[in-house]
C-alpha cells in the first residue's frame, strides 16, 4: 500500500490543468502532464509528490471537489480499480477511468521546442491585464509584434475598427515578426513567466517560481 498527500501547490496545478482538459492521466512518478482536446495547449509540471502508479481520472474537477470533503486528505493506492481518499474518520472510493476510451492523453515524449525567436518576461499583472482587456473589449487575438521593440497587441484581427490594448515588453528578438495566439488559450496558473516565441508557431511559458511549463500553439 502506498499513500500520497497532495501539497497545496500540486492541488493548484491540478485545478489549473482542469481548465485545459477536464480529464487527466497521472503517470507513475512526479511529473504531471495535460493536453487540450484541440491539442493546442500542453502543460507539464514536476511536483514534490511521487505517484506509485499510473491512473486516469475522467472528471478532474469532480475529483478535486471530492478532496475538499476532507481535512488533510491522503490518497491511498491499494487497489487496481480505484484510489481511496481518506481523512479523519471518513473515506471515499474514487474509481479510475479507462484512458484508452475516455481521455485525451498528453504524449509521453518531451516537447521538441525549436528555440525562441522572441524572448521576454511577463508578470502576473501583465498577464491579468491582457486577459482583462480581452473581456472588456471582447477582443480575442494576442499579436506578438517585433520591429524596434516587442509589442503585445490585443485586438480583433477580423475587424478593421477593433479596439486595441498594447503592452510594450523588454526582451530580445531576431528579425521582424507578427505572430498571433488566442488569448483564451493562455490558461496559466497565476504567476510570473518567461515567455519564448518561435516562428515555427509555438510558444513556451515557463513559470519563474515552479517547475511548470506550458506550450501554446500560435495561429497559422
Amino acid at each position: 500500500m502506498s499513500t500520497v498527500a497532495l501539497s497545496p501547490s500540486t492541488l493548484q496545478i491540478l485545478k489549473n490543468f482542469a481548465t485545459i482538459n477536464t480529464s487527466i492521466v497521472i503517470n507513475k512518478g512526479n511529473v504531471l502532464k495535460t493536453i487540450s482536446n484541440a491539442e493546442n495547449i500542453l502543460a507539464t509540471a514536476a511536483v514534490e509528490e511521487t505517484f506509485p502508479r499510473t491512473f486516469a481520472i475522467y472528471d478532474l474537477n469532480q475529483f478535486l471537489s471530492g478532496m475538499s470533503l476532507f481535512d488533510n486528505p491522503v490518497l491511498v493506492f491499494d487497489n487496481d480499480d480505484y484510489v481511496t481518499i481518506q481523512g479523519g474518520r471518513s473515506r471515499t472510493k474514487y474509481y479510475f477511468s479507462d484512458p484508452e476510451i475516455t481521455l485525451k492523453t498528453a504524449p509521453d515524449k518531451k516537447v521538441n521546442y525549436p528555440g525562441s525567436d522572441i524572448q521576454f518576461t511577463l508578470s502576473a499583472s501583465d498577464i491579468s491585464g491582457i486577459q482583462k482587456a480581452k473581456g472588456i473589449y471582447d477582443i480575442p487575438d494576442l499579436n506578438i509584434i517585433t520591429t524596434d521593440e516587442i509589442v503585445l497587441s490585443v485586438k480583433d484581427n477580423e475587424s478593421s475598427t477593433s479596439n486595441t490594448y498594447d503592452l510594450i515588453v523588454p526582451g530580445t528578438f531576431e528579425g521582424e515578426h507578427s505572430l498571433t495566439l488566442k488569448v483564451e488559450n493562455i490558461r496559466l496558473l497565476q504567476g510570473d513567466y518567461s515567455v519564448g516565441v518561435s516562428k515555427h508557431y509555438i510558444t513556451e511559458w515557463k513559470n519563474l517560481n515552479l517547475d511548470l511549463t506550458y506550450y501554446i500553439a500560435l495561429e497559422p
